[in-house]
C-alpha cells in the first residue's frame, strides 16, 4: 500500500515538472521584448552621448578662439611710456609726449559694420583694429605693431600689419571643423560699461568730453559668437565675451 502511494506521488510530481511548450513561447517573446527595450535603451543613449560629445568639441573650439582674443584685445594700448623720452613730468611737452604715444597706441577702430540687434544702428563689426608696443620702444612702428581679428565667410582670422579696409596679411585661427554663422561673429563697443572722461585738475568731468578737452577712454569690448559644427549644422552654439581693456586711451577731443 505505501509503495502504491509513493509510486503515485513520484509519478505527480514527475508530471508537475518543466514548462509547457505555451509557457515556454511566452517567456520567450517577454525575453525579446524586453531585450529589445535593453536595445533602443543603449542606442539612444549612445546617440546622445554623440550628440554631447560633438557639441562639447565645437563648445571647446569657440572657447579657444574666445580666449585668444580676449588675451589679444587686453594688450591694446599698451606704451612703454618711460621710453617716451619724458625727463619732467611736471614740463606740458613731455606730458604731450607721453599724451601722443598713449593715443596713437590706444586707438580701436571697427570695420565691416552691421545691425545685428535690430535697433537700427550698425555698430556690430566683423572686423577690430588695435595695436601696442610690441617691442616696447615708445614707438609706434607699422605696420609691425598693428594688429586685428576678423570674419571671413565661415572662418575667424587674425593679422598683423592689417587694417579693417583689407590690407596687410591674415590668417585663419579657427578650425576647419567647425563653421562661423553668417553674421554671427561680431565686435561691439559695449555702451553701457564704456565713457570718455574729460581730464581736469584734480580729476576727471564725468560729463563728457569737448572739443579741445584731454580726454580719458575707458572700454569694454563686446565679442560674441554663433557657430556650427562643419561634418554636423545640426550641432549648433552661441558664445558671448566681454572684454575690459586694461590700457585707457588719453586723447584730445578734436
Amino acid at each position: 500500500m505505501l509503495d502504491r502511494l509513493r509510486d503515485q506521488e513520484v509519478g505527480r510530481e514527475s508530471r508537475q515538472g518543466g514548462f509547457s511548450l505555451v509557457e515556454l513561447m511566452v517567456g520567450i517573446t517577454v525575453g525579446l521584448i524586453i531585450l529589445a527595450g535593453a536595445i533602443t535603451v543603449l542606442s539612444n543613449l549612445s546617440f546622445s552621448g554623440l550628440e554631447n560629445s560633438r557639441s562639447i568639441r565645437l563648445n571647446q573650439q569657440m572657447r579657444e578662439n574666445l580666449d585668444l582674443m580676449r588675451r589679444e584685445l587686453q594688450k591694446a594700448g599698451y606704451v612703454a611710456a618711460y621710453q617716451v623720452g619724458v625727463t619732467d613730468w611736471s614740463n606740458s611737452a613731455d606730458r604731450d609726449a607721453v599724451e601722443a604715444a598713449i593715443d596713437t597706441f590706444g586707438a580701436i577702430t571697427l570695420g565691416d559694420c552691421f545691425d545685428a540687434d535690430g535697433d537700427t544702428i550698425a555698430d556690430e563689426c566683423r572686423c577690430i583694429g588695435y595695436s601696442y608696443d610690441l617691442d616696447e620702444d615708445g614707438v609706434k612702428d607699422d605696420p609691425g605693431e598693428l594688429f586685428g581679428f576678423r570674419q571671413n565667410g565661415a572662418v575667424i582670422e587674425s593679422g598683423t600689419g592689417v587694417d579693417c579696409a583689407g590690407g596687410g596679411s591674415w590668417e585663419a585661427i579657427s578650425d576647419t571643423a567647425i563653421s562661423i554663422q553668417a553674421n554671427g561673429f561680431y565686435f561691439k563697443i559695449d555702451p553701457d560699461d564704456s565713457v570718455d572722461y574729460e581730464i581736469e585738475e584734480g580729476g576727471v568731468n564725468e560729463a563728457g568730453c569737448g572739443a579741445g578737452d584731454v580726454c580719458l577712454a575707458r572700454r569694454k569690448i563686446i565679442v560674441a559668437m554663433d557657430a556650427v559644427l562643419s561634418s554636423d549644422n545640426t550641432v549648433t552654439a552661441s558664445l558671448r565675451d566681454e572684454v575690459k581693456l586694461k590700457n585707457d586711451r588719453y586723447y584730445t577731443e578734436p
